[in-house]
């Protein structure tokens, strides 16, 4: 009787293998997380635009769609202000076109301020719609998002309001320190 026998090769990794490995692994991780804070950022930034954006589109549909005039500000005391556009953002039925959110006002939405680290600009204290869709009075201008911007090395993003209420997006180095 002939008994058949299979050799087997043993397969493996010998430690020095896998040391290479885990060191180029090592290496590709650390590049990538050099970049992961500027992408977050950016990310960020995208975000906090696109929800302005929204916002923005929502309050001037409600306008057109309810007859009404609405507001969309920072307030501060029910107040609207121009230095805390980076704080709590409100929108609200203004009916009385006074850019301040009183009692028998309805509180449409809010949406939460920007990340401790960005910045976010508008000349205006306040955006009003007419029920037509168009800026109330001299309105329109540039939101101006900022991420990083104690370190000012990052594109910033900007969203121009038309006095027809047009919205445009587009990137600025005007959060770059020269």
């Amino acid at each position: 009787m002939r008994y058949i026998t299979l050799s087997h090769n043993v397969v493996g990794m010998t430690l020095l293998e896998i040391m290479v490995c885990i060191t180029i692994f090592a290496i590709i991780g650390h590049l990538t997380l050099s970049f992961s804070p500027d992408f977050l950022a950016l990310n960020r930034a995208s975000n906090q635009m696109n929800l302005l954006h929204r916002n923005i589109n929502y309050a001037r549909l409600y306008a057109i769609d309810n007859g009404t005039y609405v507001t969309l500000c920072a307030l501060k005391n029910n107040e609207c202000v121009v230095d805390y556009w980076d704080d709590q953002v409100s929108l609200f039925i203004d009916s009385d076109k006074s850019t301040s959110l009183n009692d028998e006002e309805l509180l449409l939405s809010t949406f939460e301020h920007t990340h401790h680290a960005d910045s976010l600009e508008y000349p205006r204290n306040a955006i009003t719609f007419r029920p037509d869709g168009s800026l109330n009075g001299f309105q329109n201008g540039t939101f101006i998002y900022c991420p990083n911007n104690d370190k000012a090395n990052l594109e910033g993003l900007a969203l121009s309001i038309s006095q027809t209420g047009r919205i445009r997006i587009k990137s600025t180095n005007k959060c770059q320190k020269k």
